[in-house]
């Protein structure tokens, strides 16, 4: 049995093993977390975790939500796969997240996940650079008396996260890297999350001869989360991505297939379904292609460059 602590940045292969996977659904690795407290644990499926960035899915039980409150060295990101859930720091922010909505929960900044619907939620979770220190989970967190809540009765004795930075109402491509905050300021004083609706998100196209339709929900100096959406046809063949490679390492998660993912330098393709995950490293060339008659739909994971 393989316990998701002991192959923390090493899954599904060594640092130094990096290479082209496709990782199908039943390649994932399930547990718990905490693993030491059913009553209290989300249900968790780890996709990859490497030396540059962790990708998972979380579910939450109607009615859950998971204990301790969570904190990690890195920044974390969700695309929510099945909403509603609701997102809380410690210092009294809340967000209700709806499917397809996205946010960001810089580096050192508790939170806690909350289901209050009568259906599991799913959530595909990003974090980089790095998601654990050296406890998993960690030893010492807030108890929930030091959570603002609606007339808490520590309100008074949490400080005060007055003067908040918004999120701009129409990001260009100029932004990217520093969306939909500066995450360098972000860091400073870790007490806010950032939720991205539909409308949020920043919205770019990849190519101009067959242009991809590209979603961010997060864009920072450390890692990029979003949505890359091939329609159909193509005039002659099928639809494709122009190819294109990245600074970082990519995980790529299908939403809407089946997506071929083709490697032209390689002369080599992957099929990739709903469900599915890929890792392709960092300087690998590939496109997206689209072969039906709908839209095809993956969420990326890229850290730490563009």
């Amino acid at each position: 049995m393989t316990r998701f602590q002991d192959v923390l940045e090493r899954f599904p292969f060594e640092p130094a093993e990096k290479r082209t996977l496709l990782i199908r659904k039943t390649d994932y690795l399930h547990h718990i977390y905490p693993p030491d407290n059913a009553f209290t644990s989300d249900n968790n499926y780890l996709i990859v975790s490497t030396d540059t960035l962790l990708v998972g899915i979380y579910e939450l039980a109607p009615g859950a939500s998971f204990e301790p409150i969570d904190i990690h060295p890195g920044d974390e990101m969700y695309y929510i796969l099945e909403g509603p859930v609701v997102q809380k720091s410690n210092y009294g922010q809340y967000v209700e997240l709806q499917t397809d909505e996205g946010l960001l929960i810089p580096q050192e900044t508790w939170h806690q996940g909350n289901n209050f619907s009568n259906h599991k939620v799913r959530v595909l979770f990003f974090i980089a650079p790095k998601a654990w220190g050296e406890d998993v989970p960690p030893k010492i967190f807030p108890a929930a008396d030091d959570t603002k809540t609606f007339k808490g009765r520590k309100n008074s004795e949490i400080p005060s996260v007055a003067g908040r930075s918004g999120i701009n109402p129409l990001p260009t491509t100029d932004d990217l890297g520093r969306f939909p905050v500066d995450g360098a300021a972000a860091r400073i004083h870790p007490t806010n999350i950032y939720r991205i609706g539909d409308r949020e998100k920043l919205v770019t196209l990849m190519g101009n001869d067959s242009p991809m339709l590209m979603k961010f929900t997060v864009s920072t100096d450390f890692a990029h989360m979003g949505e890359m959406i091939v329609p159909p046809g193509g005039g002659k063949g099928p639809r494709c991505s122009e190819p294109m490679s990245h600074q970082g390492d990519l995980v790529l998660y299908c939403m809407e297939g089946p997506i071929t993912v083709n490697f032209p330098d390689r002369r080599d393709c992957l099929i990739l379904e709903p469900e599915e995950s890929i890792f392709i490293p960092a300087g690998v060339s590939y496109q997206l292609v689209n072969f039906d008659g709908h839209p095809v739909r993956a969420i990326f994971s890229i850290a730490p460059g563009l």
